[in-house]
């Protein structure tokens, strides 16, 4: 990549080469970018800027990944929909990933890669002088290459379709990172909720054991933190734990708690 790219550097995508591993939350609910700030001063490596369910239009999209960059966390969207508009315009508006929901086969992900890439990996139009550009001009040629280069996607392990072809999804090209999405997996697997059943186990180290072999990093996105913590030494190589809506709350939390206690309540 050349220094004078207008295309920030992936931070995550940089770590996990150096064999690193890290650390994120979701954006699901607050639209002011200063929570991307409070997050990195939090200690985040990166966000998950949630589209899917979260309650975001691109605007808003576009000024939280944009700070993300200047703060220095990576900022990813979750797509809602597995359609070119949500990656397209996600990317072009300064997402440096894509987070693909309810993948279930290779082909699937495959589209998706295709979508997200210029060409000759993929379809992707190009526009110079846009969010992910940080608003500057230059070589067209050079410009998608280094995109191609520091995007990353993200397939989402939430069906019993992913768990079956995880395999074939990971030897796609274009495939990153396979984050497991616990509580639909769980689901999915016939037992809602039961994120420590063996099945669930069983599934979550097959995500695992699927990305030895290539370069596509283990993820996974859970609330418990014990349960966080247990994934991490499991070989996970990244983890996103709860929201920026679960952290104040938990935080508040503490706070009324234990002074709620000293006032005999």
């Amino acid at each position: 990549m050349s220094n004078n790219s207008p295309i920030p550097p992936n931070r995550i995508k940089q770590a996990l080469r150096e064999g690193k591993s890290v650390v994120g939350t979701m954006i699901a609910e607050i639209r002011q970018p200063a929570v991307v700030q409070l997050l990195a001063n939090a200690g985040f490596d990166f966000v998950i800027i949630d589209n899917e369910h979260g309650a975001f239009n691109l605007e808003t999209i576009a000024d939280l990944a944009r700070m993300a960059v200047y703060v220095g966390v990576t900022p990813f969207v979750r797509i809602p929909d597995l359609t070119y508009p949500y990656i397209a315009q996600s990317l072009d508006a300064g997402a440096q990933g894509i987070m693909a929901p309810r993948i279930s086969t290779a082909q699937q992900a495959r589209e998706v890669a295709q979508m997200m890439k210029y060409p000759p990996m993929g379809v992707r139009g190009s526009a110079l002088s846009r969010g992910y550009t940080q608003f500057k001009g230059g070589s067209v040629v050079e410009a998608m290459a280094t995109a191609n280069e520091e995007t990353m996607l993200i397939i989402q392990v939430e069906t019993r379709g992913a768990i079956e072809n995880i395999e074939e999804i990971v030897a796609i090209p274009g495939v990153d990172i396979t984050l497991v999405g616990p509580n639909d997996l769980s689901i999915a697997l016939g037992v809602p909720g039961q994120q420590n059943h063996p099945d669930m186990q069983r599934a979550i180290q097959k995500v695992i054991d699927a990305c030895q072999g290539y370069n596509v990093y283990p993820a996974i996105h859970i609330n418990d933190l014990n349960l966080a913590v247990h994934w991490a030494r499991q070989g996970m190589r990244l983890i996103s734990s709860n929201a920026e809506i679960g952290l104040l709350v938990n935080g508040g939390l503490q706070v009324t708690k234990a002074i709620g206690e000293a006032f005999g309540r």
